[in-house]
């Protein structure tokens, strides 16, 4: 069958976090054409927009591409649920909205320990510094000219004051900015949104970059594999709306489908371990057994609890009129209560398994709440998340066949270290003991989850095998550096291939502490000057 053609200087595949940074980078240059394929849909959603609803991104297929994990034999054999976003902006465009840049160690450490040369913390803070737009001004960890707004939660819910009061009850420090000199401590997320709404990668990034001539967008657009010469990348093959199109680089092809897609994409295209592609009927074009795996992620267990009042984020008969009137509110205003986070507080701990750093971090969220907010549960509560950020558990990705549209096999080997369960229980232990801090007396009516039952040490890593969740948070899949696995070198050109680059999440060596959008977003600015150096 035959196939049109497009040729472009650049072909990025993936409209996400990354793919919509580069973008809008590499398009500076009036004389290079780019060419961005996204798979998903448009972003032009309410929900989305709207900070308050973001429990409906999570829930909706349209939006969410609604992977399943490998039964994981540690969580009691369970499938886990791991959203990812299907729109442009990709996940940027249906999580919680956190700026959080992770420890400065730990890109140290990738330099140090990884071999990725020039991704020190001295080095990667001008990058994160010139995206941001602090509304709180500029200083000397922060930015206030870039596009990405990052601003504080306001209101505060009641309910966040009394987590922050109680981690303060219980010996815990402040933290007015995690994203300062130290992580460890209570305190209160900020959020990429400008004003009442979301501020996603894609608006920060790829929309006021799409006026210009030079940039072409193509949604529906599933990439089918890298179209290779040899071991160069010479474009990609593509079904956009039912066609298939060849679609060439003069220049370079970059993936930037995050850790589970851009392996994936390799896989589909030849890259991997040899042995493994031929079993699922690949042409081995490139040996590199670290595709696919080194593959980590944030566990992640929540406790909750039934609250008195009817003052936290909830719905009851005695908070209907509230609703009723911020949802008027909203549509005649566009502001008001739909358009405050409702993921608040938060804070950095250490387990009996910490080295140093902090290994622990809480979500605090003064509402019910439920994994991947697949449950709608009626009345008033508190919701406190804990998960591991530095787990020692590694899995995979790997394809099951040579279907571009069949989901690969993600296999995280969740608790494979049974560390991690442990350093999680110790979690576990002190999201209760917050909970049932002073602070929440007058509100606390009982807890829920794990609940009264649950009182040994055994029975706390018990829970944890039969609750825990994904944090949304999964890397390394496509390391840099220059271990064994490593994928790319540390300019993250693909190792043995030619115009080709991983710019995403996947590139990381180790996961951050923290979450993962706002350093994928400077990994792509940095990723994005190099590529213009390298083509100069």
């Amino acid at each position: 069958m035959s196939q049109s053609t497009e040729t472009y200087d650049y072909v990025i595949i993936g409209a996400g976090s990354a793919g919509c940074t580069v973008a809008e980078t590499l398009s500076r240059d009036s004389d290079r054409t780019v060419c961005v394929l996204e798979a998903g849909g448009s972003d032009d959603q309410t929900a989305i927009r709207t900070p308050m609803l973001m429990q409906q991104c999570i829930r909706s297929e349209q939006l969410n591409w609604g992977y399943v994990t490998q039964p994981q034999p540690a969580l009691n054999n369970r499938e886990l649920v791991w959203p990812r976003g299907k729109v442009v902006g990709g996940s940027s465009s249906i999580n919680a909205m956190h700026y959080i840049r992770g420890a400065k160690e730990n890109y140290d450490e990738w330099a140090r320990a990884y071999g990725a040369d020039g991704w020190s913390w001295d080095e990667v803070l001008p990058v994160f510094k010139r995206q941001q737009h602090q509304t709180r001004g500029a200083s000397a960890l922060h930015g206030d000219e870039g596009p990405l707004w990052v601003q504080d939660i306001a209101p505060l819910n009641p309910l966040t004051s009394m987590f922050l009061d109680a981690g303060g009850e219980m010996q815990f420090a402040a933290n007015p900015d995690f994203n300062g000199e130290h992580q460890a401590g209570f305190g209160v997320y900020q959020v990429t949104q400008k004003g009442p709404r979301r501020w996603s990668a894609a608006d920060a990034f790829l929309k006021p970059a799409l006026d210009r001539p030079n940039l072409t967008l193509h949604t529906g657009a599933l990439t089918q594999r890298v179209a290779f010469d040899g071991a160069r990348a010479e474009g990609v093959h593509v079904e956009i709306d039912g066609e298939a199109r060849l679609i060439t680089a003069r220049r370079e092809v970059i993936l930037c489908g995050g850790a589970i897609n851009s392996p994936q994409l390799l896989q589909l295209s030849g890259v991997g371990d040899p042995s493994h592609l031929r079993s699922v009927g690949v042409e081995v074009v490139l040996d590199l057994p670290g595709v696919g795996e080194n593959l980590q992620d944030h566990l992640d267990i929540l406790t909750r609890i039934e609250t008195r009042s009817s003052r936290s984020i909830g719905y009851s008969l005695r908070s209907a009129p509230r609703i009723a009137r911020d949802v008027i509110q909203w549509m005649a205003r566009g502001d008001g209560a739909m358009t405050v986070n409702p993921v608040q507080g938060g804070a950095f701990v250490h387990s009996k398994y910490a080295n140093g750093l902090p290994d622990l971090q809480l979500v605090f969220i003064p509402s019910h709440s439920s994994p991947h907010g697949r449950d709608y549960i009626l009345g008033h509560g508190a919701t406190l998340h804990v998960c591991i950020l530095y787990p020692k558990s590694r899995g995979s990705i790997r394809i099951a066949s040579a279907d571009p549209a069949q989901a690969p096999l993600i296999d995280p080997k969740y608790g494979s270290d049974e560390e991690d369960i442990e350093a999680l229980a110790d979690g576990l232990d002190i999201s209760r003991r917050i909970l049932d801090a002073p602070a929440f007396a007058d509100e606390r009516v009982r807890e829920v989850e794990p609940g009264p039952e649950v009182s040994t040490r055994a029975q706390l890593l018990d829970d944890v095998r039969a609750r825990a969740e994904t944090l949304y948070h999964p890397t390394s899949t496509c390391a840099m550096g220059t271990g064994e696995l490593a994928v790319c070198d540390a300019r993250l050109r693909v190792r043995g291939a030619q115009n080709l680059r991983v710019v995403d999440a996947s590139v990381m060596p180790r996961l951050v502490g923290g979450n993962t959008n706002a350093p994928t977003i400077m990994i792509a600015g940095k990723a994005s000057e190099m590529i213009r150096e390298d083509n100069a």
